[in-house]
């Protein structure tokens, strides 16, 4: 059956379950139906039902060959259409399947929320409130009309249709609630993991300042008692030296302090864009760095803080660690924004590393919406990389 089902694969999974369910319980049904008219269950109702899932089923195997280009949209039109026709016909030879095919009719529009667009959504939506007053309608229509009175067939059909409806929404239920669990465990985890990051990032800055404008400045008090003691002593000469020398020890801290602040979040990314921001800090790269940029617009702050700063981790953990001699940085903003860093260096295998550094990388990317991927080996270098969604088209622009 799932060689017979292959052009449901490339859909999400969640939603090939469910596909599959709904075919399995509409051919049960089937079946169920046609050996009750076999069995001597004669009625037209009977036979009329029996046609309408068979002529469901017909529309979803049809989307099979259509899905492997077209995606979820062809599989959730003809999901939608076999479940209108199951309604409609269900309904005029059975008027008292009205509330369950009223019900059917909101399926689609339920199934589609995760996977399609919002203009595809409000069509559903539209489809769904149209074909559900329609099907309540034509019941009523029909009831005065039906195509029989006694009360056991009416029985039958219901009992036999009632499956397919049944387990789709019990599936539909339980596939809401496992997603919930998901997303619950993974915001438990965001946060754990922000924790760490937000700590592991004072810890860098405290080290940052300690071992380097800390040490100056005390290096700078003790030239200055230097110079108030060459001063007492009326060595004009000396005192002169050492405060020309605390005047080069303080413009060198003050650089120090300004590439410190530009880490923690630098002006040039704000003001310019992330590949104006990345050309600088190219420029003040230990190892020499090439920059390539193709198609690059402005993007939201998140996306454009999350790729920065992956980048300049990437750069840093390749001059401190990798002992590389270059490295590749490649940015793309169509269709979407990607990036990649790619270094000459010694490489590393990630289960013997500290994870803390790509562990920052992945949150970062994570909460901006993106996905990130390291390949490294050793002694073959390492390369990062990095996607985000299509900008939305609703996002301003800067």
């Amino acid at each position: 059956m799932r060689r017979a089902l292959a052009g449901w694969d490339s859909l999400d999974p969640s939603l090939v379950r469910l596909l599959r369910i709904n075919l399995l319980a509409l051919v049960v049904s089937t079946a169920i139906l046609a050996s009750a008219y076999a069995l001597g269950f004669r009625h037209t109702s009977v036979l009329v039902d029996v046609a309408v899932m068979l002529f469901a089923t017909a529309l979803m195997l049809a989307t099979l060959p259509l899905t492997p280009r077209f995606g979820a949209p062809a599989v959730l039109v003809g999901f939608a259409l076999s479940a209108g026709s199951f309604a409609v016909g269900g309904t005029w030879a059975t008027p008292n399947l009205s509330p369950l095919t009223a019900m059917l009719m909101l399926i689609p529009m339920l199934v589609a929320i995760p996977y399609v667009s919002r203009a595809w959504l409000n069509a559903l939506l539209v489809y769904a409130v149209v074909g559900s007053a329609g099907v309540a309608a034509l019941a009523e229509v029909r009831r005065d009309d039906a195509l029989n009175d006694v009360w056991w067939i009416n029985a039958v059909v219901v009992a036999a249709s009632l499956p397919a409806v049944v387990l789709v929404v019990t599936y539909l239920v339980r596939d809401a609630y496992r997603r919930l669990a998901e997303r619950t465990d993974q915001l438990e985890e965001s946060r754990t993991l922000i924790v760490e990051v937000a700590d592991a990032a004072r810890r860098s800055i405290e080290r940052d300042l300690h071992d380097g404008a800390q040490q100056r400045l005390l290096t700078m008090s003790v030239t200055i008692e230097r110079a108030r003691k060459e001063l007492q002593a009326g060595r004009q000469e000396g005192a002169a030296s050492l405060l020309a020398q605390l005047a080069t020890d303080n413009r060198q801290i003050m650089g120090e302090l300004r590439e410190l602040a530009r880490g923690i979040y630098p002006p040039l990314l704000v003001e310019r864009g992330l590949v104006i921001a990345l050309q600088a800090t190219a420029r003040r790269s230990v190892v020499p760095v090439t920059l390539e940029a193709f198609d690059v617009e402005r993007q939201t702050p998140q996306v454009e803080a999350a790729a920065y700063f992956c980048i300049l981790e990437a750069l840093t953990n390749a001059a401190k660690h990798a002992r590389a001699t270059k490295v590749l940085v490649t940015i793309r903003g169509l269709p979407h924004l990607e990036f990649s860093v790619t270094d000459d260096g010694q490489g590393f295998d990630r289960r013997h590393v500290e994870p803390g550094g790509l562990l920052g990388m992945e949150a970062r990317m994570a909460a901006a919406g993106g996905t990130l991927e390291v390949a490294s080996f050793p002694g073959r270098g390492t390369t990062v990389q990095g996607a985000f969604p299509p900008l939305d088209p609703q996002v301003n622009d800067r």
